[in-house]
């Protein structure tokens, strides 16, 4: 009896790749893109074939981040046709290196689903950067002087031309360390009596419209017990 199991169990090995899943073979399941500064946007094309006997659908793909969306050209692939999914990615507020995942689920006409892993990996260039990302006092803590540090990395000097904040009782001014590439943005506020979060919103010349207006956040949080 043992034997016999045993050969079943063989047999349902050697058959089982033979039996009619959805089968879409992608030329590349992972791509990596360097955007440009100005990119709003950035397009990740995966191409990919049916390559079984049966003709199947792309019934889903499941994304990891609201900053993607994907398409693919058409629902359905005969036996041998050639498709794409296309992957866009908003870029917004991000910068360096981005890995967003996806997962294409595909199927035969009433055979078992087959999901797809893929990855898309973005590298933004930085333009700007901003540190520390958030500068924080404790209620009731000594209402002392923070600074964050605009930098600017990019081949073309971008100049802070203003700031502001978004909250009342806060002292905010800007030092230029070196004109076009580095500012200190001090601020320091009047009380820390209670909690609050806040912005400064600082303005710059970039002729790269996502940089003309930059944000840094601040907080007066009370101390977790």
């Amino acid at each position: 009896i043992v034997m016999r199991h045993y050969f079943i169990l063989i047999l349902l090995l050697f058959f089982m790749p033979l039996m009619a899943f959805a089968e879409l073979k992608f030329g590349h399941k992972e791509i990596e893109i360097k955007s440009k500064p100005s990119d709003e946007v950035v397009s990740f094309v995966f191409p990919f074939k049916n390559v079984g006997k049966e003709s199947v659908s792309v019934i889903d793909v499941n994304l990891t981040c609201s900053c993607l969306s994907a398409t693919t050209d058409k629902e359905s692939y005969s036996p041998g046709e050639e498709g794409y999914l296309k992957a866009i990615f908003s870029i917004g507020s991000f910068t360096g290196i981005q890995r967003k995942s996806m997962t294409v689920i595909s199927q035969d006409e009433g055979k078992e689903k087959v999901r797809d892993s893929l990855l898309a990996i973005l590298t933004i260039p930085d333009v700007v950067t901003i540190e520390p990302e958030l500068i924080k006092w404790n209620v009731g803590e000594e209402p002392v002087e923070k600074v964050f540090t605009f930098k600017v990395p990019y081949v073309d000097p971008i100049k802070i031309t203003n700031v502001t904040c978004t909250r009342e009782g806060f002292d905010v001014s800007v030092v230029k360390k070196k004109e076009g590439r580095e500012y200190e943005i001090k601020l320091k506020p009047q009380a820390t009596s209670k909690p609050m979060l806040g912005m400064i919103k600082i303005e710059t010349d970039s002729k790269l419209k996502k940089y003309a207006r930059k944000l840094a956040f601040f907080s007066i949080a009370r101390k977790r017990r």
